[in-house]
């Protein structure tokens, strides 16, 4: 199994209050499948996501991702579990607004290991995936929403990872153009590419094979 997390409890706690966002999920996800996680605002599903993504840490439970027992990690064995098997597409976007489109495509590589002269074929093969190869030299702050969305899907497939992470990624787009970026992750899904995507669209959830609904920090419904 790919993802596997047990009784998991995430807590948010400040001076004064405490918050129980998760409460003792189960969930398994095997390589390959297309999961949509849905809810209202507050339901949890962003946080199951970044737990997943070994964004946050939990508070109870347990979490196995790709053989690795999430909870024994230190900080710098997560970075680079992140940075290996996990590409993550964000709704706003998580551009850095100067950078060219060839930079932030490539951020994963430098992070990472890989060799320079790999950087150029790597970056070059993700922009063409998803329509971008004229534009590699365009400043991230030239570019439209939907261009924008294409240069943070290529930046999450750099790296060849495992699972692509979605929060919300047509959130800030028009239908239109947000029916372009879920055919986009259908392609990396059909490639193999574990694809998780938090959303509220029920359009977006309908393209997805399994759809898990979440409220008040635990699953409601899984189906397949």
């Amino acid at each position: 199994m790919l993802i596997e997390l047990r009784k998991v409890d995430k807590i948010y706690r400040s001076s004064t209050v405490s918050f129980q966002a998760l409460k003792e999920v189960d969930l398994s996800v095997e390589e390959g499948e297309m999961v949509a996680i849905c809810g209202r605002s507050g339901a949890g599903k962003s946080t199951l996501l970044h737990i997943i993504g070994c964004i946050d840490a939990f508070d109870g439970g347990s979490y196995c991702l790709d053989g690795n027992d999430v909870g024994k990690l230190r900080d710098g064995q997560l970075s680079k579990i992140r940075n290996r098997l996990i590409g993550f597409i964000m709704q706003d976007f998580a551009l850095v607004p100067k950078f060219t489109v060839f930079d932030n495509i490539a951020i994963p590589l430098y992070l990472g290991d890989i060799k320079m002269r790999k950087f150029q074929s790597a970056v070059q093969e993700a922009a063409a995936e998803v329509g971008l190869s004229g534009l590699l030299g365009k400043k991230a702050n030239q570019l439209s929403g939907g261009q924008k969305q294409r240069v943070a899907i290529a930046r999450a497939i750099v790296n060849s990872p495992k699972i692509i992470l979605a929060d919300e990624p047509t959130g800030a787009l028009d239908a239109a153009t947000a029916g372009e970026i879920i055919r986009l992750l259908k392609q990396q899904n059909e490639k193999g590419i574990t694809v998780i995507v938090v959303t509220h669209d029920n359009t977006v959830a309908a393209a997805c094979p399994r759809v898990i609904r979440i409220g008040d920090g635990r699953i409601l419904s899984d189906e397949k």
